[in-house]
């Protein structure tokens, strides 16, 4: 093996208190989780990072730093492999996703977001490394 494993770029975005939040369909569940995705050859997760946020959600992003890599690990919604990558980003202006992402925006409350049931435990670890353990509780 060369690299990571299907090398994904996410990025948390806070305003007022409150977490951007991608609404899909993934592999047939509809999860929350965050703008972003997969680092193409020749990029890095930072510039895939900014690419994604432009893609998904019409934003320019700023990468200010990284929050959590957990390592190579296993989709409970795709069954398949993955090495994510969590950072903190900004963006000035409102996220609206073009009419050929099929994805929800919305900020949501990180006790909102967590407490659904719907986000993978490494977007959880995420959320507690950028709002503090009490965020999710």
């Amino acid at each position: 093996m060369n690299g990571p494993v299907n090398l994904r770029a996410y990025g948390l975005l806070a305003r007022d208190n409150r977490i951007l939040i991608s609404e899909e369909k993934v592999a047939g569940k509809n999860i929350l989780k965050f703008p972003g995705g997969g680092v193409e050859p020749n990029e890095t997760p930072e510039q895939a990072l900014r690419r994604e946020f432009m893609e998904e959600c019409s934003l320019s992003i700023e990468v200010l730093r990284l929050l959590h890599v957990p390592g190579t690990l296993f989709s409970p919604w795709t069954h398949t492999h993955y090495t994510p990558m969590y950072y903190q980003v900004d963006g000035i202006g409102k996220p609206v996703s073009p009419p050929h992402e099929p994805l929800t925006l919305s900020f949501l409350s990180p006790k909102s977001a967590t407490s659904s049931g719907r986000m993978a435990n490494p977007e959880l670890e995420a959320i507690r490394r950028l709002f503090g353990d009490d965020s999710t509780t």
